[in-house]
């Protein structure tokens, strides 16, 4: 567990593997690069054997004093994404390890979501008896207007993604029809602990959720960054952003941010699940991994 002022955050885990091949993610990525950081990258972040970065899929947890919080919930079960075989008909045990946190889906009393792609709304819902239903009964889910909108069939505004094709009436749409979708827009606050803020370019309303709490700051960045390596080469486009070139000035803004006011970085998809400080040196930036946990 991570204490950042008051606040309690728990990373809750649906699974780690290898995932990516690096020229897949980063079209501009080198092997001689790659060759450069690999004596830390392995085996932790980089699969040698597989050729592909490992990553992580995870919510995380977040009790502000006042309310239970989840942000982003994962992939989830028996979803169908045959375009994305680490999602498809799954069986993970995720709601074992959200028990294990000490959290029941009755008492979560807000999801928040950094965006709306399948591995961050999996577990907004749950299979039961043919029929998708909001896994958290108590809980309002908290999106972007925009992001809701751009993945919303019936809008003008909607844009086909063959990377996220049933998931708005697997995930999103059920939360909606049972009147517990939030809509809010960029600077939304909650407890006077989080704060919705826009960093687009993976999804053009992709948002990062900034932790406050006496004094100390984190942030839950989503998919502004897939890899620690991206901490070492931000300026690399990566393929699966609606813009790239949008999604590396938020990640430059985002590093530059976290840097300067020593913020914990809590990315969704980095393998440590305690999270870095970015560190700015010579002509970049650098990372210092988080040990502060209880």
């Amino acid at each position: 567990m991570l204490r950042i002022g008051d606040a309690e955050v728990v990373a809750v885990e649906e699974s780690v593997q290898p995932s990516f091949v690096p020229k897949m993610l980063f079209p501009d990525s080198d092997p001689e690069t790659l060759a450069r950081h690999m004596h830390w990258m392995a085996p932790l972040h980089y699969d040698i054997p597989e050729g592909k970065f490992r990553t992580s899929v995870r919510s995380f947890l977040v009790k502000t004093g006042r309310h239970t919080v989840l942000i982003d919930t994962c992939g989830g079960n028996h979803k169908n994404r045959p375009y994305f075989p680490r999602f498809h008909q799954r069986e993970h045990p995720w709601l074992a390890r959200l028990a294990a946190a000490g959290v029941t889906p009755e008492q979560v009393d807000f999801v928040m979501c950094t965006h709306l792609h399948a591995d961050h709304v999996g577990w907004h819902t749950m299979l039961e008896n043919g029929r998708w239903l909001p896994t958290f009964p108590n809980a309002r889910y908290v999106m972007h207007r925009a992001e809701l909108d751009r993945w919303n069939p019936a809008l003008p505004g909607h844009r086909i993604s063959p990377h996220n094709e049933f998931t708005w009436d697997d995930s999103i749409l059920p939360v909606i029809e049972s009147g517990q979708a939030l809509a809010v827009d960029d600077g939304y606050e909650l407890d006077n602990a989080l704060t919705l803020v826009l960093a687009p370019g993976h999804t053009f309303s992709h948002c990062a959720i900034h932790l406050h709490s006496r004094g100390r700051r984190a942030i839950f960045s989503g998919d502004v960054m897939h890899v620690p390596l991206q901490v070492y080469h931000p300026q690399w486009g990566t393929s699966l952003d609606d813009d790239p070139g949008l999604g590396v000035r938020s990640r430059l803004h985002l590093l530059e941010s976290c840097a300067e006011s020593r913020t914990l970085l809590l990315p969704t998809h980095f393998v440590p699940e305690n999270g870095c400080f970015i560190v700015r040196g010579g002509s970049g930036f650098s990372i210092q991994w988080n040990d502060d946990t209880d």
